[in-house]
């Protein structure tokens, strides 16, 4: 028990000081049991190396302020299995996304194009026509009129930091109800221009 946590504590004070003897050590010791936990995790052996790899290049580059309250081995593993928690997040993102993608794919490109557009255009209505009445008009009055703030102000009898709350707040509705959309919206977008 004494030569474990002494080996502990040697790893973890070298990490600090950046003694590379004692990283290439630590490296040694751990690399390859941390590749069979990714491969016992369901990885290939490349993905495995390059996660293994990557949390042992975070540990290098995070030796000054290292902060270990467990062992060096469970510190390790944790760092492992968050970072393939955080893979496995960002793959499902990306099939979100695809299959958002996919489901909006045109099969002629300039009617589905069009599909596309109308459809954005109608969920944005949608949006524009649930905000409250003034928010609703300080948002027409900026963006389908033009009119500046100061403008809109004067037309509506209140204040210029009034017209950027209401503005600041409709955008922010328009966000939240279209969110689900707006990949699609950027895509349709740069189609467009």
């Amino acid at each position: 028990m004494t030569i474990m946590i002494d080996k502990n504590t040697e790893y973890i004070e070298g990490l600090q000081r950046g003694d590379k003897k004692v990283f290439g050590e630590l490296f040694n010791a751990f690399y390859e049991p941390l590749c069979r936990y990714c491969l016992q995790k369901g990885m290939g052996r490349e993905s495995a190396e390059e996660i293994v790899q990557d949390v042992f290049v975070k540990i290098w580059i995070r030796r000054d302020s290292l902060q270990v309250n467990t062992s060096i081995s469970a510190y390790l593993y944790r760092m492992v299995l968050n970072t393939l928690i955080n893979q496995k997040k960002h793959q499902s993102v990306r099939a979100d996304y695809q299959a958002h993608v996919l489901a909006f794919r045109p099969l002629d490109a300039d009617q589905g194009q069009a599909g596309a557009e109308n459809e954005i255009r109608r969920l944005a209505a949608d949006a524009v026509a649930g905000m409250p009445e003034k928010r609703r008009m300080v948002y027409e009055l900026s963006r389908k009129e033009g009119l500046k703030y100061s403008e809109i102000a004067t037309a509506m009898g209140i204040s210029v930091k009034t017209v950027e709350a209401h503005l600041s707040a409709a955008l922010e509705h328009m966000r939240r109800h279209l969110k689900d959309y707006l990949p699609i919206c950027f895509l349709v977008f740069l189609q467009i221009g």
